[in-house]
């Protein structure tokens, strides 16, 4: 059966521009809606996703921090480099990532046989789609509509319009509550007790030994520059000029993740009726001395 088209409102609205920093690198939290929040993603789908997520992500140079794929939305943390330039041999290597090798064997031919200005002129029309959001979004978004309507024999729109997107501020307290928002979802959703229980998220992999998961994260740490334990948290053990490795970066985000995720019981709050799903004060200390060990430890 097709993915039906949403109704026509009545009055149309403005899409609003989208405003981006023009210079320099920056962090955006991007989250995204299946149509009429269906439940379209299933495990195959997560699958599909998150192969052209990081296939385009690297087409694009961009750092996928963290991310989670639920039933009916995404939600991703992105680090979006400053423009710069790219040599062919880079150009090439990345479209790679996206395109059929036939494609890039034609791209690669025309271009050896063109005059300089055109060769410029190519690589200038790919380059102008790297280290750009709204382009990555866009090729991101269609192509895995293109490939759910052709697995499922469907046709019609996949997605519930435009994404949303926010800009966040180069901090520590900005950066690891956005992260840890994230890798929260299935747990505030009721569907794992625990984060890194769940496979379709950035922490999840992580933890299961995912390279580029735990790149992500350890970029996280590493690049919000003014991160110390003291502000996730963590007694005033300093990092600074202990190399951040995995194991020290999961003892940091685990301390910061757990906390974030406390749910106090109800009688905490008695006015207010509404149960929030999250940890325990017992699952919380016992992640935080988890990572204090590992922190001692220095491994």
């Amino acid at each position: 059966m097709p993915i039906p088209s949403r109704p026509t409102p009545l009055k149309s609205r403005k899409r609003g521009l989208r405003i981006l920093p023009k210079s320099g690198g920056y962090f955006v939290h991007v989250a995204s809606r299946v149509v009429q929040q269906r439940f379209l993603f299933g495990d195959q789908e997560k699958a599909a996703f998150t192969d052209l997520l990081y296939r385009w992500a690297d087409f694009s140079g961009i750092s996928i921090l963290t991310y989670c794929l639920m039933n009916n939305h995404v939600h991703l943390l992105l680090w979006i480099p400053p423009v710069q330039q790219v040599h062919t041999e880079e150009i090439v290597r990345r479209v790679r990532q996206v395109w059929p090798e036939r494609k890039v064997r034609a791209w690669m031919e025309a271009h050896e046989g063109s005059p300089v200005p055109l060769k410029q002129e190519m690589e200038a029309e790919l380059t102008r789609r790297m280290h750009n959001l709204p382009d990555y979004m866009r090729v991101l978004k269609q192509g895995f509509s293109a490939w759910y309507n052709k697995k499922h024999n469907l046709y019609g729109v996949f997605w519930d319009g435009r994404y949303r997107s926010m800009v966040l501020k180069d901090t520590p307290e900005a950066l690891c509550s956005v992260a840890a928002y994230i890798d929260l979802n299935p747990v505030r959703a009721g569907i794992c007790k625990e984060p890194h229980a769940y496979t379709w998220s950035g922490y999840g992999q992580a933890t299961r030994g995912n390279s580029r998961c735990r790149g992500g994260l350890m970029h996280l740490i590493r690049t919000s520059k003014r991160v110390t334990p003291r502000e996730l948290g963590l007694p005033p053990k300093t990092l600074a000029g202990t190399p951040i490795n995995w194991k020290i970066a999961q003892a940091v985000y685990r301390a910061w993740l757990y906390a974030k995720g406390y749910a106090p019981p109800p009688s905490a709050h008695p006015k207010n009726t509404s149960s929030r799903r999250g940890f325990n004060a017992e699952t919380v200390l016992a992640a935080f001395a988890q990572s204090l060990t590992e922190m001692e430890a220095g491994e």
